[in-house]
C-alpha cells in the first residue's frame, strides 16, 4: 500500500465532477457521444495477467514499473480522496469515466464498478501494469481511455524479433509513437468538451514531434531529454542499444520520495531542472528598477507545466536585496503554513465555470478562462517594476519553483495533519543592479 502522504503528479490526472444531469443529458441527446471505448470492451476477470508472472523473465523492467507512478495509479490516497468525491458529487457519474485509466484492468473485467475497489482481484489493484500496456492492438482514440485490449498470449512491444517461451511477440508500431500515451495523457470534458489535460495534442503540435521525438524518447529513457539505456529485456534477450525504461519519470519528486524511491525521486528532480532556464534584464531610471524575467522552456516537448496543471504550483520567486543583505522586495515566498504567496506569477492552467468564473475545477469547467504555461522551446516574459529605495548595490535572486501539488490541496485532506509539501527548484538566476 501507499504510504498515507503519496503525492502523485499523474494520480488525480482525470477527476471530473460534472454534474450528473449533464451526464445524463448527454447520453439522452446521442447514446454513443460520449461512451468510453473500455466500456465497449469487456473481458472475464482473469483475462489480463498479474505483473508478478512477468518478474522471472524482466526482473529490472519489473522492478523499475514497480516504483512507478503507473504502478500507485489506483492503490493512491491523493487519488483516492478526490475520486471518492467525485463519485459522492456526481452520485457515481464519473466512476468509470476516472478508473478507466487509473485501473484499466478492473474497468475491462467488469470489476468496476463499484467504485470502492470491494471487487477488485489483485491484479486490477495494479493499476497500469505490464499486461495491460502489451496487449493493446490498437488506439480508437486519443483522449480519454481509447486503447483498444486483446488479452491473451500475444505481447505487443517496440520489437518483434526476439523470442520468450512463455508468450508469443508482436511488433507494434504504436508502442513506439506517442499516439499510445495520448489515449490517457489527453482528457477532454465528457459533456463540455474542454480540454482538460492536453498533453498529447499539445506534443503533437509542437516542435518534437515535428522532429520525431517522442513521448518514449523522453519518458522511457533514464535521463532527461533523449537517452539511451543499453542492456536487454531479460537475460534470454538479445543485446540491445537501447531498453525501454519503465519507471516513466516526469516531475513526480515528492510521490516518489514518500514512497522511499530515493534514485526514482533524483531522476525526477532531473527532469524538473532540465526542462527550463532564467535569464534576466535590469534597467534602473532615477529610483525604479525594470527587473525582466525570462522563463525558456529549454527541455520538455511539451507546455510547462503540463497534465493536471490546475492543481500544480509552478511559480517564479524573487527577491531583492541591497548590500546589506536586507530584503527591499519580495515575491512568491512561502509563509509559515508553506503556501506560496498569492500575488506570484504563477504558471497554469484555469478553466471559466458556467456563471463566467475563474476556477481550477475541471468538473466546473465550460471554458478555458486563463492559460499560462510555457510552450516547448517557447518563452515567457514578465517585467518587475521595483523602487529602489536608496543609492548603492543590489541583488536579484530569482527561482523558478515547482510543486506536484497545492498545499491547500493537501490542508483540505488531512487538516492539520497534512505533510508539507516539498518545492522544487527548477531554474535560478541572479543580477547585480546598481542605483547611483
Amino acid at each position: 500500500m501507499v504510504s498515507k502522504s503519496l503525492v502523485s503528479l499523474g494520480v488525480l490526472a482525470f477527476l471530473f465532477f460534472m454534474p450528473l444531469t449533464a451526464l445524463t443529458l448527454l447520453a439522452a441527446e446521442d447514446p454513443l457521444a460520449n461512451q468510453l471505448v473500455v466500456e465497449k470492451q469487456q473481458f472475464a476477470p482473469g483475462s489480463f495477467e498479474d505483473p508478478g508472472a512477468c518478474i522471472a523473465c524482466h526482473f529490472d523492467i519489473y522492478e523499475q514499473w514497480s516504483k512507478s507512478m503507473h504502478a500507485y495509479a489506483w492503490e493512491n490516497k491523493w487519488y483516492q480522496d478526490d475520486y471518492q468525491l467525485a463519485h459522492r458529487e456526481t452520485d457515481g457519474a464519473t466512476d468509470v469515466f476516472c478508473a478507466a485509466c487509473h485501473a484499466p484492468i478492473a474497468a475491462r473485467t467488469g470489476q468496476l464498478p463499484p467504485h470502492d475497489g470491494s471487487q477488485f482481484d489483485a491484479t486490477s489493484k495494479r493499476g497500469i501494469s505490464c499486461d495491460f500496456c502489451h496487449t493493446v492492438t490498437g488506439i480508437e482514440r486519443t483522449y480519454n481511455m481509447g486503447h483498444v485490449s486483446e488479452p491473451g498470449p500475444m505481447k505487443y512491444a517496440n520489437r518483434g524479433d526476439g523470442e520468450s517461451p512463455y508468450h508469443g511477440v508482436v511488433y507494434s508500431k504504436k508502442h513506439t509513437d506517442g499516439v499510445f500515451c495520448g489515449s490517457c495523457h489527453n482528457v477532454k470534458h465528457p459533456v463540455t468538451d474542454v480540454a482538460v489535460i492536453d498533453t498529447y495534442d499539445d506534443w503533437l503540435s509542437g516542435p518534437y514531434a515535428e522532429q520525431g521525438i517522442t513521448c518514449q524518447n523522453c519518458h522511457m529513457t533514464p535521463t532527461p531529454g533523449i537517452g539511451s539505456n543499453p542492456g536487454k529485456s531479460s537475460p534470454i534477450g538479445l543485446e540491445r542499444d537501447n531498453v525501454a525504461f519503465h519507471a516513466f519519470v516526469g516531475g513526480s519528486v515528492m510521490a516518489q520520495r514518500n514512497m522511499g524511491n530515493e534514485h526514482q525521486a533524483q531522476l525526477a528532480e532531473e527532469m524538473l531542472k532540465a526542462a527550463a532556464k532564467l535569464s534576466l534584464e535590469s534597467m534602473v531610471v532615477d529610483n525604479q528598477l525594470a527587473l525582466t524575467v525570462h522563463v525558456d522552456n529549454v527541455g520538455a516537448g511539451h507546455k510547462i507545466p503540463t497534465g493536471v496543471t490546475y492543481i500544480r504550483k509552478m511559480w517564479l520567486e524573487v527577491q531583492l536585496v541591497d548590500d546589506q543583505g536586507d530584503i527591499v522586495y519580495s515575491s512568491g515566498l512561502v509563509d509559515e503554513k508553506n503556501h506560496v504567496d498569492p500575488d506570484a506569477v504563477f504558471y497554469r492552467l484555469l478553466f471559466k465555470d458556467r456563471d463566467g468564473n475563474l476556477t481550477g475545477k475541471s468538473w466546473l469547467a465550460v471554458d478555458i478562462g486563463y492559460d499560462r504555461r510555457i510552450p516547448a522551446q517557447g518563452r515567457d516574459t514578465e517585467v518587475y517594476s521595483i523602487e529602489l529605495p536608496a543609492t548603492g548595490s543590489y541583488r536579484a535572486d530569482v527561482r523558478l519553483m515547482y510543486r506536484s501539488l497545492a498545499q491547500e490541496t493537501l490542508d483540505f485532506h488531512d487538516g492539520a495533519e497534512s505533510e508539507k509539501i516539498e518545492s522544487i527548484e527548477m531554474a535560478t538566476a541572479s543580477v547585480t543592479i546598481e542605483r547611483s
